[in-house]
This record gives C-alpha cells, structure tokens and sequence, in this order.
C-alpha cells in the first residue's frame, strides 16, 4: 500500500474521475486538436513545435553564448569572474545593506522587549487559539493543560527531546510530555494548528505590506540518509541513488510556511510537491503558485486553510 500510495502521488497511477490524481495525458491537448493547430500554424506557441528544428535552434545559441563565454575569459573580460585552467573565482557581492540602516535595525531590535519564548508561545496562543487544534485522538478534544502541550510542541520545534526537555522544565515529568505528545500531537493537528496560524497573519492589516495572501513560492531542503539507496533501484536525476528525504515547504507571499511536503529524493519531485501542496482547497480562492507545477493541480494559499 505504501508503494501504491508513491505511486499515485507521484503520478505513475492515476484514479478515474478524480481532480487531483487525473490521468497526466487528460491535461494534454486532444492529438486530432494539437494536429489541426499545428497544420493551420495556430498553436500560438513561442518556440518550433518541430523537435528537431527547436533542438537546431537551442544548440546554434547554446554554441554561440558559449564561444563568446571562452572568449570573455580567454580576455579576462568575464564580468566578476577569474577563470584560469586550474580555478574559478567568483568575486563576493558587495553589501547592499547601507550603515544608516543598519543602525536603524539595531535602533529597533533595542526597543523590542526580551521575553521567554514560552512565554512568547501562550501569548501567540492566547491570540490564535491554535492549540485548540491539537486535540485528542479519540475523544477530540482539546488537552486540558495547554501550558504541558505547549511544551512538547517546543521540544519537538528545538529538537531537544522529551527527556532533556522534562529534566529542563520543574514540574513535569517524561511520563507527561510522552502521554500528551503521544495522543494530542500528530501531523494532521500540527496542520491544523498552522493553519490557524497562517489565517490569522493573513487577517493582519500589517501582512499586507509584503502581499495579498494569493500567490507562493515553493522550494525543497534535502537530508541524507544512512543506508545504499541502489538496493533499492530507485535513481533520481538530480540525487543519483543516494538515500535521503526531500523536506519541500510552500511558503505564501506574506512569508507564511503553510504547507511542508515530505518527499523520498529518488521520486520525481514536482508532481508529489503539488499534487499535495492543498490539503484543503476552496473553490473561490485565486490563488497560484509562481513555482511551476503540474498544470490543473491546485495550489494552496493562506485564504484556504481553513
């Protein structure tokens, strides 16, 4: 099952009827209509539709940027570039940053108060109420010491653990933040938790500063893994068959994370990220993602965490 799952996500099976796992040929132009568009010369397309005259033209201009690259360094005339036959040097940028404002950075970080980040925690709580969210796995409801929850929730953030984090807190034990975490913390209420969060920084005024909420940007950190991954036979493009997770979160125009895919490196990428960049989708939301993606899959933005 958990193969099939890959699959389907990755786009390799597809379910009949289904908007988001489609057949990937069902976002095609129908052949008979690609066809009548190419020979009446209406595809309205930018590039030859003729592989072999598109590959013609790409090598003429890929051989001539390249010829004229060898002679910018032939001349020493690259821009910011020092390139010899044993080394490459590329000059730093320079610091845009001018002095004025970074006495004003420091001017404001002066005027911010220094407070505990548990205490920062319970009052992003008291604002949002996302700990609601984190709700019990059979009676669904929400923990009952909320100040305990937050706790494990920290020790999972900082990567501390359970057991340093009870011996650094009086007054709780392992036993407590293992009981909680085990039945209150999990993926789905980690989603719903930050989802509360997002909508609320979408619903501040000031968040329109950087954005309207409606596009994102997408991007992946990978982590390698112990193991052979050619025992596996799965070989990716870019990773080879080195075993590791692709860790690849959706970030909206109000620098929001909303969305974090978990993705093993050796499958394709793009049709996993955005075939579940949505978990919840609304139909009236118009929203879009400036990472390109599987076209006619839906893309979510802080308007459809709901």
């Amino acid at each position: 099952m958990a193969e099939l799952k890959n699959a389907l996500r990755a786009g390799d099976v597809w379910v009949p009827g289904s908007r988001q796992f489609r057949d990937f040929d069902e976002y095609l132009i129908e052949r008979e209509a690609f066809t009548a568009q190419t020979a009446a010369a209406v595809t309205g397309l930018a590039v030859a539709t003729d592989a072999g005259s598109y590959l013609e033209e790409r090598l003429a201009t890929l051989n001539r940027e390249l010829t004229l690259t060898n002679q910018l360094a032939r001349n020493g005339k690259l821009p910011d570039v020092e390139l010899t036959d044993k080394s490459l040097k590329i000059k730093p940028l320079d610091d845009a940053v001018p002095p004025a404002a970074e006495r004003l950075i420091r001017d404001a970080n002066a005027l911010l108060p220094h407070v505990k980040i548990t205490d920062l925690l319970l009052e992003v709580d008291r604002w949002t109420d996302f700990s609601s969210h984190f709700t019990h796995l059979k009676s669904r409801e929400p923990a009952r010491d909320r100040a305990l929850l937050l706790t494990a929730i920290l020790a999972d953030g900082i990567n501390l653990g359970l057991t340093k984090m009870a011996e650094a807190c009086p007054g709780t034990s392992f036993a407590k933040l293992s009981w909680l975490s085990s039945w209150h913390v999990r993926d789905e209420t980690y989603a719903q938790g930050l989802a509360a969060l997002i909508n609320y920084q979408h619903r501040l005024p000031f968040a329109a500063n950087w954005g309207e909420g409606t596009t994102s940007s997408s991007d992946g950190q990978r982590f390698r893994a112990g193991g052979r991954g050619e025992a596996i036979g799965h070989v990716n493009a870019r990773y080879g068959d080195d075993p590791g997770v692709l860790f690849y979160t959706h970030v909206s125009d109000q620098y929001g994370p909303y969305h974090t895919n978990v993705i093993h490196s050796p499958i394709r990428e793009t049709p996993p990220m955005s075939s579940t960049a949505c978990c919840i989708t609304s139909r009236s939301c118009a929203s879009r993602s400036t990472t390109p993606t599987r076209p006619g899959l839906p893309t979510m933005c802080s308007r459809c965490v709901r």
